[in-house]
């Protein structure tokens, strides 16, 4: 006879005990409270009967697991799904979340009754990532070169993103984040190095013909920027300053009140004036070219990862592609300090020449 303990009466849906009456339907077998079934007179269950099917408990509900309803902010290092906080392992590839730093330590063995120490029990361990230890020691510092970005992952096609670090070398952690982030969503992140430096940025990631075409462009600008206040700019404010009486060689030490008539003379004049502003519109075209390189930088170090990756790859027959793309890859300090060097140079050269 089969255990009704717990299951409820389809009549009443109280739960059955062990000392009550139970009557079982003969043809479906589904059980009942005797008071009950006398009461209803009959089966219930009446499309049982019919299609010839036997009564089944029904299946109890499973209350939600907790892991559902936790915010999911622990991304996979590996495949890069974000789980539940709690989680240790990811849901998905098994990588395990937790960095080596929050790993828990070994206990102390604990002795027996007979003062023998005793092993502690077994807990299975991690897998350790390269570069997590040094020196035999474990790090107490998680250090992921990739930046959570798994080698194996495709960044365009033929091109991974192991092939892309093994080009970019240095700061790979920073790039490989930002390649999949654009790669995800098609935008781009603001690189403040590209910003800053332009096209000394673009020498140092070894992109020589964007590289080129940008410093020059920004030597032109500065030349340009330099001789507007020299041959344009100055001679326009001296000559106003002489309109007025003004000692032209006093000018740096004008007063507020001589500089404001200086200007409400030169808008009498859009000539006077465009050329007393050309130095300030010339600075408003540098900086509009370096935020323009700073949007794009990421995009384009990608797309020059991506296209150097494929030509290597493409000429692997003569060589070893690994080999290649180490060689091709990495920053190139030199260049990069050569425009330093040759900026400074051209700019104490116009600073010496004379007003």
């Amino acid at each position: 006879m089969l255990d009704y303990n717990g299951i409820k009466c389809p009549v009443c849906g109280v739960p059955f005990r062990e000392e009550d009456d139970v009557v079982v339907c003969p043809e479906c077998g589904a059980p009942y409270h005797r008071e009950c079934y006398h009461q209803a007179g009959e089966c219930i269950f009446e499309d049982l009967h019919r299609t010839g099917e036997e009564w089944t408990p029904p299946a109890e509900k499973q209350p939600p697991s907790p892991a559902d309803s936790e915010i999911k902010d622990r991304e996979c290092p590996s495949c890069g799904l974000l789980n539940a906080h709690s989680m240790t392992f990811c849901s998905r590839c098994g990588a395990y979340l937790l960095p080596p730093y929050q790993q828990q330590p070994p206990e102390a063995p604990k002795e027996n009754r007979q003062g023998s120490p005793t092993a502690p029990p077994f807990t299975p361990q991690p897998p350790v990532r390269p570069g997590s230890s040094f020196g035999g020691r474990s790090s107490p510092f998680y250090y992921d070169p990739m930046g959570g970005v798994s080698p194996a992952d495709e960044l365009e096609k033929g091109v991974t993103f192991g092939d892309a670090s093994k080009l970019v070398r240095t700061n790979t952690n920073y790039y490989m984040p930002v390649f999949r982030y654009i790669k995800q969503t098609g935008r781009n992140k603001f690189n403040f190095c590209a910003f800053l430096f332009s096209g000394a940025w673009m020498l140092y990631r070894k992109q020589y013909k964007y590289g080129a075409f940008v410093t020059s462009l920004m030597f032109v600008l500065y030349l340009a920027y330099q001789g507007s206040m020299l041959l344009v700019s100055y001679p326009t404010m001296t000559a106003l300053a002489t309109q007025l009486g003004y000692d032209p060689t006093q000018m740096y030490l004008f007063t507020e009140e001589q500089y404001m008539a200086i200007s409400t003379l030169a808008m009498q004049s859009s000539w006077d004036m465009l050329k007393i502003s050309l130095p300030f519109l010339i600075l408003v075209l540098i900086l509009v070219c370096m935020i323009v390189i700073g949007v794009r930088g990421n995009k384009m170090y990608l797309n020059h990862c991506v296209a150097t990756v494929r030509e290597v790859n493409a000429q692997s027959a003569t060589g070893d592609p690994n080999m290649t793309l180490q060689a091709c890859g990495g920053v190139n300090s030199m260049a990069s300090l050569c425009v330093a060097i040759a900026y400074f140079v051209l700019r104490t050269i116009l600073m010496l020449l004379p007003l």
